[in-house]
């Protein structure tokens, strides 16, 4: 029976992924409205229905300037989370499925390519291209759809708790990973033996 394995991106498969301060700093904006500005759009963003090119005009009239770069992507520099994608080419060679299950946008995804993560993985599924984000329900139910995979024999890794017991409830073996690569180990043991 075909075991799934859901790895969140961001603080799970790569490290380093803040983007607002260097973005309040380039804009020579102040970081707090930044930051509070984002949050009413980044669910928006995530899901690809409100353009990241749409959201710079709106930060242009707000701090009055003029961006004319692709901000998200410039102040994106994350590095790859060596002892998780181990884990990761370990369970694919015992024949796992395992994906990619990401909230994030293009402007990211440009970047991700250049660490060539993709190859770590049968298939990525990002939130801007499925237009669903986590915590809903709808975006775990997507790609254990087009996977073919009950909850029964999914197992998911994220860093955020909502996103875990949003999993949780639909009956995924979810497990939220805080740095601990020997736990996650252990969780996985059985499929790594």
């Amino acid at each position: 029976m075909k075991e799934l394995f859901i790895f969140d991106l961001g603080g799970v498969l790569i490290k380093n992924i803040q983007v607002l301060s260097e973005m309040a700093e380039i804009l020579g904006a102040d970081r707090s409205v930044l930051i509070s500005d984002y949050r009413q759009y980044e669910e928006a963003m995530m899901a690809g229905l409100f353009p990241i090119e749409r959201y710079y005009r709106r930060l242009e009239h707000l701090f009055k300037v003029k961006i004319d770069e692709d901000l998200f992507r410039k102040a994106f520099h994350p590095v790859l989370n060596s002892p998780v994608l181990d884990i990761v080419d370990e369970l694919t060679g015992r024949g796992a499925c395992c994906v990619i299950g990401s909230n994030t946008f293009l402007s990211h995804w440009h970047v991700i390519d250049e660490l060539d993560i993709r190859r770590h993985f049968s298939h990525c599924y990002a939130s801007h291209e499925i237009h669903a984000v986590k915590p809903y329900h709808s975006f775990f139910t997507y790609i254990m759809h087009t996977e073919g995979v009950s909850a029964l024999n999914t197992h998911f890794t994220d860093d955020s708790p909502v996103n875990v017991e949003a999993a949780s409830q639909l009956g995924i073996d979810a497990f939220c990973y805080q740095g601990d690569d020997e736990a996650l180990r252990s969780r996985f043991s059985k499929y790594l033996a």
